[in-house]
């Protein structure tokens, strides 16, 4: 996929909207220009449209690809089994994530987009020794957002006239726009958020390490203005900052870096002090001074930074579509009808060049007719053609039977399949999922059903379910294995038989 050469990254938090207009040259970021809006209406969830025009024409953004960051995202890490995972495409994975992770972020699989990242090792210095991890589990970072929500807020930017791309939770965004420097060594970022912070450790180009941390920038107001005496916050504030790599300073982002107090109270806390992170607005061919306060745009810049970073860094972002080859096996009950039209079309084409041949012969036949008084020994080859014209005939007879089925019996044969293949469908219980639907190649009425559930009862409602088509003869469970997970792999035989014209109850 080529991507535009900007992208506007948009974040909502508490009252206020951000914008950052990213662009990319070669190998370098570049943030062109952010800027931010009070929300008319702060204490809802999703983004106002007239802002969301506002914002891009307060950036002077004529493009539309945009994407966004909310708390509403969820992310969490889950250890899953390596030798799975490292067989499975991001499609199969996320697939198989959004199962595991309701317990995490309260987001039922059924209701879950997500996104994942697989663990990444960096690779070793020279001199510099990895040991292998002997482990059967892997790190799978999972970003989720329910549907639902994620549909309102895509219909939302389109109103806007802006196309989402991707939705990023603030944990895998406010790190990234450590890539606008050279890591050459490590580094450590904080991200002092509304209503919690964050914070990343940096050895290469992915982050070692991701907390999530319980005070906010109003917590360290308050402590700081002693309206809050607990010493919890200073134990946090220390034990976190005696994770950081020695000798670098801390990057500070996000909304509390904006802050004076708080930034010189955090630079007095970490040993090797702290500092906002410093973003470079540069608009044309002029550039502004850095200011310290710009570092509360760090988050959405970071999300528009991971966009343009390419498909490995954009696979942890939430989105609703699915790769190509998904989409035509949800609509594979299309390929018969297609196929069909296509040999209707051959045969056509074979009855027309019959014709065409026989008015050839023809007009062959009257000319060796006419000569027959003169020459006599003309005669066999007219019988010849004759014959050869009885022939075509019989060919063209033959195709058109061969239409005259196609046109008939072959729908109702399709129109059965395809009923057959709704009504499957339309029963699947909530809970059981069906991971294929074979024809049976002796007896094309019979369809073998493979899927998996995590209760027995769906099945066999499943079965029951099948048996009140009147075209259903009958649903026999002929397989059933189960695992250690609960999960109940099974596999059934629905014999049906052809009637077209009968309706499902």
């Amino acid at each position: 996929m080529i991507y535009p050469e900007k992208i506007l990254s948009i974040e909502v938090a508490g009252d206020t909207i951000r914008g950052v207009l990213l662009g990319k040259k070669g190998k370098k970021f570049l943030i062109r220009d952010f800027a931010s809006l009070k929300r008319p209406l702060p204490d809802e969830d999703l983004p106002d449209i007239d802002t969301l025009k506002q914002l891009a024409r307060l950036l002077n953004y004529t493009g539309r690809h945009a994407v966004y960051v909310t708390a509403l995202a969820r992310f969490c890490g889950l250890f899953m089994d390596k030798k799975k995972v490292v067989g499975m495409g991001l499609y199969r994975l996320s697939e198989a994530a959004k199962w595991e992770i309701e317990s995490y972020t309260g987001i039922t699989g059924n209701n879950a987009l997500v996104g994942v990242e697989k663990e990444n090792h960096h690779k070793a210095k020279p001199g510099e020794i990895i040991y292998e991890d002997e482990s059967d589990d892997i790190l799978v970072n999972i970003s989720a957002i329910e549907r639902n929500v994620y549909v309102a807020i895509k219909e939302r930017f389109k109103a806007a006239d802006l196309k989402l791309k991707r939705i990023y939770p603030p944990e895998v965004s406010f790190y990234m726009p450590l890539f606008l420097e050279h890591l050459d060594s490590p580094r450590a970022i904080l991200e002092i958020g509304q209503d919690y912070s964050n914070f990343a450790i940096f050895k290469g180009r992915h982050p070692d390490q991701i907390n999530t941390l319980n005070f906010s920038c109003d917590s360290i107001r308050a402590f700081l203005e002693n309206q809050d005496l607990s010493t919890d916050l200073v134990d946090s504030l220390k034990f976190t900052f005696s994770q950081a790599p020695p000798h670098e300073p801390v990057m500070l982002t996000g909304p509390g870096a904006s802050i004076p107090e708080i930034a010189d109270y955090l630079n007095r806390m970490a040993p090797s002090g702290a500092a906002p992170l410093l973003i470079e607005k540069a608009v044309g061919v002029t550039a502004r001074e850095e200011d310290p306060a710009d570092a509360v745009f760090g988050t959405a810049a970071g999300a528009g930074i991971r966009e343009l970073s390419g498909k490995r860094f954009r696979s942890i972002g939430i989105n609703d579509s699915a790769p190509l080859s998904v989409r035509i096996k949800k609509n594979a009950y299309v390929m018969p009808l297609i196929a069909t039209g296509i040999i209707s079309l051959g045969l056509l084409g074979h009855n027309q060049y019959m014709k065409y041949q026989e008015r050839k012969y023809k007009i062959e036949i009257q000319a060796f007719t006419a000569e027959l008084e003169k020459k006599k020994d003309t005669l066999k080859k007219y019988e010849a053609l004759q014959t050869a014209s009885e022939r075509i005939k019989q060919d063209i007879q033959n195709t058109r039977n061969k239409i005259d089925y196609i046109r008939t019996e072959a729908d109702k044969r399709l129109v059965h399949v395809i009923a057959c293949l709704e009504a499957v469908a339309d029963v699947v219980p909530e809970g059981l999922v069906l991971d294929s639907i074979i024809q049976e190649k002796d007896n094309p009425d019979d369809f073998r059903i493979i899927g998996y559930s995590f209760g027995l009862d769906s099945i066999g409602a499943f079965a029951v379910a099948l048996q009140k088509y009147q075209w259903g003869v009958s649903a026999a469970i002929q397989g059933l294995n189960g695992s250690q997970t609960g999960k109940l792999t099974f596999e059934l035989v629905l014999k049906t038989a052809m009637k077209i014209e009968e309706a499902a109850p």
